[in-house]
């Protein structure tokens, strides 16, 4: 009788360990919220696969959009946990203000004027000759736009385009209007022609026509209570850095800051 007791409680036993296994598990998952410059979109979800295939118990969520943009929700309370910003001087309000716990200048771009498949450009200085429409990131909150504005200004050539420029909210939309054909010529990265069907590259912008095109990666000084979600961070501040991982970011047109 008393090993029919037994017997039972311990049937019991395991029947209780296997309901309750789950639970402990999905205790483990902690969520990062990452906020991203609209460029870094194809490069980001792919190191998302890799990061997550080794760190199973994080979720990471992007939210990709014009750098200035993301500094502001993140000066206005947004929980956000990681900040790539594509604008130096986005990512030093933030750092001035507090927000960020620990980051640096990590990746490099480049500018380029693209135009629709067999468009008649063949350099920057053929939009004096062009009435068409040319499609820029708002200067104020697109970084893109900044460095753009900056080169049409040095080029000799900004007042001339002026009228004809179509504001975008980030790189993709100009990239979108390029494709439909609603523009004749769009600045964007070089990062974001690759692999892109339907533009063509007319022409990369002298960088010494604008500032430093540097990207930076900043934590978020948050959840200073919340130790798996500091470790979790901790790990994709790390991953950011191996070689694999920029290895990757220049198939995707970046360079390593200092290359």
């Amino acid at each position: 009788m008393a090993k029919k007791v037994y017997l039972l409680l311990l049937s019991l036993l395991i029947i209780l360990t296997g309901c309750t296994s789950p639970k402990a598990d999905s205790g483990n998952q902690v969520e990062l919220t990452i906020s991203a410059a609209a460029s870094m979109t194809d490069s980001l979800l792919e190191l998302k696969e890799g990061f997550e295939h080794q760190y199973p118990n994080i979720k990471i969520n992007y939210n990709f959009g014009g750098s200035g943009t993301l500094r502001k929700q993140i000066e206005q309370g947004a929980p956000i946990d990681i900040f790539f910003s594509a604008s130096e001087q986005d990512y030093k309000l933030l750092d001035e203000a507090g927000f960020i716990k620990k980051g640096q200048a990590i990746l490099q771009n480049h500018l380029v004027l693209i135009q629709p498949v067999n468009g008649e450009l063949t350099s920057i200085n053929d939009l004096l000759d062009s009435n068409g429409k040319i499609a820029l990131g708002t200067p104020d909150a697109v970084p893109a736009g900044t460095y753009g504005k900056q080169s049409l200004e040095n080029l000799g050539i900004w007042g001339d385009v002026q009228e004809r420029l179509v504001y975008t909210k980030d790189v993709r939309q100009v990239l979108t209007f390029v494709k439909e054909r609603s523009v004749d010529a769009g600045i964007v990265y070089v990062s974001d022609t690759l692999g892109e069907d339907h533009i063509e590259v007319v022409e990369r912008i002298d960088d010494s026509t604008h500032d430093p095109i540097k990207y930076y990666f900043g934590i978020i000084d948050g959840n200073k209570h919340d130790d798996a979600k500091k470790k979790a961070t901790e790990n994709f501040y790390h991953f950011i850095f191996r070689d694999e991982s920029m290895e990757l970011f220049k198939k995707y047109g970046f360079d390593r800051v200092g290359d």
